[in-house]
This record gives C-alpha cells, structure tokens and sequence, in this order.
C-alpha cells in the first residue's frame, strides 16, 4: 500500500509542469490579479513586506504561489495558492510559537470555530457552499494541538463525491483561520442516479460480485501475537459496485513500469574497549550466548547464499554488510541479512538475501542491476506466472501447496496505448483449514525483459491458529454487515482518469465524467468477529465508535463548565456517566494527569484503563516522570485532597521548592491536619489557584470527589 501511495504521489508530480520564473513577465496581469484576490480575501499585515512568487502551468492554467514573510525573519509568514481564475487553492499562516506560550485549554469553543470556517469558506467560495458536507468523525482536539480543525467533502444532489473536499483549520485561542485547502475538480460531469439501483439491489449484487469472506487476521497484545478469526472483504477498496449495473468495477488500477532502488545498508561496527570479565549476564543475555551456537555463522549463510544459482554471485560480487536479528514479535528466530554489491563501468548490481540462520532457508532476496531502458518486453502475463510458479515448486514445493493465488480482474483503459509491463508481481497467501491469512504469503517479482525471478519473499509464520469451525454462518454476518456498516451511494473517479488528466487538461473543452458506485461505508471498521458478528478495530477488539467526550449527568452540577471545556478537548473518564460526586480512584487521577503532561502521549485518548498491563504502564511512566513514587503505589485506593494536590505539583515540576516546607505560609485553620511534609504542596496550590479550600479549611484527609478532580485538572491548565 506505501508503495501505491508513493507512486500515486509521484505521478501527480510528474504531471505538475514546473514553469521557470522567465516563462512570465513580473508584469504579467495574472499575477497581478491574484495579489489583488488573495489581499482582498485575507489580511496581510504590513510588517510582512518581503514578497516572493512561483508559478506553475498544468495544461492551460497557470498556478501563483504568493509568499509574505517578514524582513527581521522572526518565523511569520503567510502563503497563498490561487489559480489564473482567483479561486484559493490554498492559504497557510505560519507564526512561530513557543510551546510554552501555547494555551493548553481553548478559548473558543468547537462551534464557534466552526462557524468562522463556514465564513471563510462561503466568503472564497460563494457558489458551492450548499455541495458540501462536514465531516463529523475526530471532533476531540488535543491539549496539544493549537487548531480546530473540519473536512468537507464535496456533493452533488445530496451524494458525496470523497476525492474533492475542502480542510479548515482554525485557531483554537484566537479565531483565525491558520489553513485552507481546496481539492475541487472543475468541468466534472455527474451522471444523474435516476436509474441507479436501489440499496436493496446492490446490496445483492455485492453479495454476488464483491463480498464477504472468512480470513484469520493479526493483532499485537501485550507485546504478544494474537491470531484471530474474522469475516472481512474480499477484494480492497479499489473494487466498487457499479450503481447501475451492480457488476464489480475496478478503479484503483495503474500501468506502469516498476522501478528499483535498493538502499545500502551500512555495517555494523560494535564499540571496544568494555573489560568484559566482570559483567554479569542476565538470564536471556545467557540465553542468547547459548543459541548463537546452534546458529549459522555468517561464512554459512554467505556461502548459502553464493551456491543459490539464480542469485548469480560470482567471485565479482562482495558482501558488503551482513547482520543477525531476531524475527518481528518471535514469529520468526533469527536471520541472516547479507547485502552484496557489484560496480563496474558497464553494470551496477545489487543484491540482497534473507536467511533464516537455524535452517539455512532462503526466506527472502532481491536484485537490482541496470540495463538499458529501451530493453523491450519478452514475456507476458502467463508466461511470467509460469515461470513463478516453477521457481517456487522448485524453492517452497510444501508451503506453495497451501497458498492460494487472487487474480486481480484488470480493466484496460480505453483509448489508452499501454505500453507493456516489464515487471509482474504476484502474491501467493497462505491458508490455514482453507482460511486465508493475509499476513502470511509469498510474493514473487518477475522480469518480462530479462525473464529472470527478481525478487521472492516468504511470510510466515510458526504460530497457532484457532479453529473456526464455530464461526457465525456468512448469512448472519451479511445481516450485520449491511446494518451496522452498509454501503453507500457515492460519486468517484479511476485512478487512471487522474494520471492522464493532464492530456485532457490540453483542451480546454474537455471534461471528466465522474462515476456512480456503491462503496463501502468507510465510516466504520469492514472487520467483523468471526464468532460473534461484532465489529472490530485494527488491533482485534470490539469497535468503539469515536464520539466528541459527553457526560449524562452533569447537568446543573457546580463543575458542569470545567468538565465541558475538558472533555471537548478530550480530558475526562469514561462516560456517558461520569459520577461527578463519587470518590475518585488514585489511577483514574494519575490516568487525568496523564492526558496532560507533556509526555503522556502513550495514554492520548484513553478514558479508562483497560487492563492491568496498561495500568502498570501508567505508573511505570509517571514514576519516570518524578510524579509518582514507587512506594506510593495504590490504584484502587480512594485519593485524598492532599495527595492530589501533591501529584500536581510534581507534575508541574515544583517538588523541590515545595519540599522546602519551612518557607511557607500556610493560613488553612486545619493545617495540622496536613502532612508535614505537604505543607509546601498545599500552599503552592493554593497560591497558584488549583485548590482553594472549603472555606478556612483545607480537609486534607478528606477523598476527592470526581468533579474536585476534575477542576484541578481543569485549574492546572490555567497556568
């Protein structure tokens, strides 16, 4: 997949002509035209007064990039996108602000934020505000984060169209818009779905052309692998039902010639000089020491390797690195990794060989040598899968037998002269009890000019599968699927229409005829359990639906302002009811802290601890952190007043200044009752407004309530 989003991205720029500034006079009425609009449309401040410019042509339209950054370069500059008809393609406001300086908690709310990026949009686009929808997924912002920020996405009677939309981002402090980004494509046609079929039809006909299947999939627990059982699509998001005829439609397809570049992978020198004698090991260390010998050496696997006839690595070649490691998580042992090189006037070749260093298995090698570009192709399809097929009766006879081979149904681009592919790929995944896992297969690369195996890697794991042999049927599955998931009428375009849109952007006259197709409903996961029909997320748990953080009953409560303002910047405890008056636990106070420390991102977004391994984790970091002591351990115990108050300020890094008890002031009638070693604790709060008391008292024995709790966070932020 990183591999089609980098050539997507790569193919775009291809596209985009990138015109020299003497293509276009300084004079050039155009750009003077997008100076007037973008200083029309948006403030330039005077003080940036260093103006610079660039343009780009795609096809007949030009592209102005205008830049106004200040002359003492104290980071500030904004930047505009507008094409030679005054549409905003882009704006960016760039300032630089210290972390420090950033307010944590947001001055405006959401829906105002929302509102002023309403404005902005009809004020650049008048004409198209009524084609598009918001987005209501990700509502929470981060502490972190200094924007609001809302995605449109384009629509045409009421139908989305996802590739074109409009992204927002505005300042969560002071209102201003801080980006704008516009992807529209003009001189699109939209068919009328008059005649589309209704969801019920296509709905069967993705049963009958696209569908649902029965897979084991991979997930990671507690650094742990977990295999489980899933029913899942059969074929990736390319693949669409056609809304009128409810046949399969691929538009995810590319013609192109692969290309290599195998990086070098630079040896590993290990440090000299440690007087190793009295170093104790621990008892993996021993381990480890003991299974090296059971391991091949690296002239074993280097040899291995050389005798390996389709490598050809003659005496020419020199192993340049090699390295032993471990397989991903124990699903595999140990491997070889050797990476030779071969340079002379003529040729440049690399080559790179995994070995699994227990069995001497070649698990995986690529090649790359250049040839002339011009080498035309000699094999076709079959021919290349052919001679795939040989290679591995021949290499992997026993695990070849339990793959099974997709063919991938392409669709030729009419009018289009494809010239023919000089590289095939194929992927042969693995089946367990006849159940796809797609984490495990082998995939080859063949060369259609040189008709020589180029590349081979296996996947594989030594791992237990469960059996499925109580999954829910596939009707009942398709009950669910089409209930909590569904499909969806939505307009799209091929990917090829992008690729050669440049030619048709040539004539002016010409457009683009968008496609009406059903798609799955990407706004939830398409991963359903295969005994019990609930949907899952990537990592095998049950799918919990992303909400902007709500409470059933704070209303009319006296912290009911403080905990809103937290939970729309996603601080708080699990709901929907929050319990305000109950006692709060040590760990879901330490779990609030730990949403807004600096170095809390492992716990970002977690209202609750699930496990007892995420509990550890959490105190594990706050220990590291000097907020938590070792000995102050105790999760499940009810938090007093003054241990919360301590904890804040260790977090906000005042526990030396707070220790020097001696030195405060404490006015609280029951300061007696207060840990003498507390005193600067509780004072320091106080002073700095994150507790204030019950009157004169402090009732530093007294539990903290869930709302208390909540309004030191809330005070803490203050700061």
């Amino acid at each position: 997949m990183k591999n089609k989003i980098a050539l997507f991205s790569a193919l775009i720029m291809v596209l985009t002509v990138i015109v020299p500034f003497s293509a276009f006079s300084a004079s050039d009425p155009g750009l003077e035209n997008a100076i007037k609009v973008s200083k029309q449309m948006f403030d330039i401040p005077d003080d940036l007064s260093n103006f610079t410019y660039s343009v780009r042509s795609e096809g007949d339209m030009k592209f102005w990039m205008l830049n106004w950054s200040s002359k003492d370069n104290n980071g500030r500059n904004i930047e505009v996108s507008i094409d030679d008809t005054g549409d905003v393609q882009s704006y960016y406001n760039y300032k630089y602000i210290h972390h420090e300086n950033i307010k944590k908690l947001p001055s405006i709310s959401r829906s105002e934020a929302q509102k002023k990026a309403e404005e902005i949009i009809k004020k650049l686009n008048p004409d198209i505000f009524d084609n598009i929808k918001i987005l209501e997924r990700n509502q929470n912002v981060s502490i972190t984060d200094n924007v609001y920020s809302f995605n449109y996405i384009r629509t045409h009677n009421g139908i989305v169209f996802p590739k074109n939309g409009i992204a927002v981002s505005i300042n969560k402090q002071t209102g201003e818009l801080e980006a704008y980004n516009k992807n529209w494509s003009k001189d699109l046609v939209f068919p009328s779905s008059e005649k589309a079929l209704s969801l019920k039809e296509a709905e069967e006909a993705y049963i009958k052309n696209l569908g649902l299947g029965l897979t084991y999939k991979l997930a990671t627990e507690d650094k742990d692998v977990k295999i489980y059982g899933a029913y899942s699509p059969l074929y990736n998001s390319n693949y669409y039902i056609d809304a009128f005829t409810g046949k399969k439609i691929n538009l995810g397809r590319i013609y192109y010639n692969e290309l290599y570049n195998i990086a070098m992978k630079e040896s590993v020198t290990f440090g000299r000089g440690v007087q190793a004698a009295d170093i104790a090991l621990s008892p993996e260390e021993i381990a480890a020491v003991e299974e090296i010998p059971k391991l091949l050496s690296q002239e074993d696997a280097e040899k291995i390797a050389r005798d390996f006839n389709i490598l050809e690595l003659d005496t020419s070649f020199t192993l340049n690195s090699a390295s032993l490691y471990k397989g991903w998580l124990g699903t595999k042992g140990y491997e070889w990794n050797l990476y030779f090189m071969k340079s002379d006037d003529k040729l440049n070749s690399r080559v790179r060989v995994r070995i699994d260093a227990a069995t001497g298995e070649i698990t995986s090698f690529s090649t790359s040598s250049s040839k002339p570009e011009d080498s035309p192709a000699k094999y076709d399809k079959d021919a290349a899968k052919k001679g795939v097929e040989d290679f591995l009766n021949q290499i992997q006879p026993d695990k070849f037998k339990e793959t099974k081979y997709l063919e991938i149904e392409d669709e030729p681009i009419e009018n289009i002269e494809i010239e023919a592919p000089k590289y095939f790929s194929f992927q042969y995944t693995r089946l367990v009890n006849d159940v796809p896992f797609e984490d495990n297969f082998i995939t080859v690369q063949f060369d259609a000019v040189t008709g020589k195996i180029t590349s081979y890697n296996l996947e594989w794991f030594d791992i237990e599968f469960p059996s499925l042999e109580n999954a829910v049927s596939l009707d009942k599955i398709y009950e669910i699927f089409f209930k909590e998931i569904g499909l969806e009428l939505q307009y799209t375009t091929a990917l090829s229409d992008i690729i050669y849109e440049k030619e048709s952007a040539v004539n002016s006259d010409s457009s683009k005829e968008a496609i009406l197709v059903y798609a799955v409903n990407s706004d939830k996961p398409a991963t359903l359990d295969a005994f019990t029909g609930d949907l899952l997320d990537y990592n095998g748990k049950p799918y919990k639906e992303e909400k902007a953080l709500e409470y059933s009953d704070i209303s009319g409560h006296y912290a009911q302002d403080e905990i809103e303002v937290l939970a729309q910047a996603g601080i708080g405890l699990e709901g929907p009811e929050l319990k305000p008056d109950e006692q709060i636990k040590q760990k879901d106070f330490l779990l609030l802290i730990s949403q807004v420390i600096s170095n809390g991102y492992p716990f970002y977004g977690k209202l609750t601890l699930a496990n007892q391994t995420e509990t550890e984790d959490l105190y594990k970091l706050l220990i590291q952190e000097g907020i938590v002591k070792e000995s102050e351990k105790n999760p499940e115990g009810l938090l007093t007043r003054e241990d919360s108050v301590k904890f804040v300020i260790r977090a906000l890094k005042y526990e030396k200044i707070a220790s020097l008890s001696d030195i405060f002031n404490c006015t609280f009638k029951d300061k007696d009752e207060i840990n003498p070693d507390l005193i600067g604790h509780v004072v320091l709060a106080k002073g700095l407004n994150i507790v204030n008391g019950h009157g004169d008292y402090f009732r530093p024995k007294a539990e903290l309530k869930k709302a208390d709790a909540l309004i030191i966070i809330f005070n803490y932020l203050q700061i």
